[in-house]
């Protein structure tokens, strides 16, 4: 393998690894049931030592749109974590340089091919839950040589075009080098469209608290808005009978 393409390797694997999306970010999928499968060890990918903020990799939210997908084909918890176990098997161990050798997971591996070479990649998973990560050549080879028993056939291109292609490409994590956790978590929060204001406290020179205030889709339930945060302040303003706007303030703290 030429040295640009494992510096790349490593670059990418990192990016996908790093914790620093709030649940904001993951589209479709309400608080309760990710609390669900937090509590089923579905979520997340990797197990963090971090404390703070409930945060996500981009492989991560992308393994939660696979879930997302598994569950309409009717798949069980348990297989759901049979499946989890085979993508996160090692694949490739890179090393550059001085560098300490990174493991990239075969989950990892068909996301950066898809980045770097645009090709199609595809899991492919029986009803005994065996996983495979195949591209279109090798699913035809497996056809022509009757090596497929029944199976479900996930698009990965389609999933990460749904979960995390926007966030994978902008921001770029390269632009914001030399900053916090916590001061990357508040550029995250400016940049979406749904805030309208942010307040950031801080004690003895670093973040203390984050106050984000945003707008709430009028269609969410507002038993659910209830429940989205421990500690938020909702306004709410009615015209003719009918709402006709949320607000949310949440604050957070590290």
């Amino acid at each position: 393998m030429k040295k640009k393409e494992k510096i790349n390797l490593v670059s990418l694997n990192k990016k996908l690894n790093e914790k620093v999306y709030s649940i904001k970010y993951i589209t479709g999928v309400s608080r309760q049931v990710l609390n669900i499968w937090k509590k089923e060890t579905l979520i997340p990918l990797h197990v963090s030592d971090e404390k703070g903020w409930n945060t996500y990799s981009l492989v991560d939210i992308l393994w939660i749109g696979i879930i997302e997908e598994l569950k309409k084909f009717g798949f069980t918890f348990e297989k759901i974590l049979c499946v989890k176990k085979q993508l996160l098997v090692i694949e490739e161990i890179v090393e550059f340089n001085d560098e300490q050798a990174q493991e990239i997971e075969m989950l990892n591996l068909a996301v950066i091919e898809i980045f770097l070479n645009t090709n199609p990649i595809y899991i492919v998973i029986d009803e005994d839950a065996k996983t495979e990560v195949l591209n279109a050549y090798a699913i035809i080879d497996k056809m022509q040589k009757n090596e497929l028993t029944n199976h479900v056939i996930l698009n990965l291109n389609q999933l990460i075009k749904l979960n995390i292609e926007s966030l994978y490409r902008e921001p770029s994590l390269d632009q914001f080098k030399g900053l916090s956790k916590d001061e990357l978590h508040v550029l995250l929060i400016l940049r979406s469209e749904n805030f309208e204001s942010v307040k950031i406290t801080k004690k003895g020179g670093e973040i203390d608290t984050i106050e984000s205030t945003e707008i709430v889709s009028n269609g969410e339930r507002i038993l659910n808005i209830l429940k989205g945060h421990d500690y938020q302040n909702i306004e709410i303003k009615q015209a003719r009978g009918k709402i006709v706007q949320i607000k949310r303030t949440i604050k957070e703290r590290p």
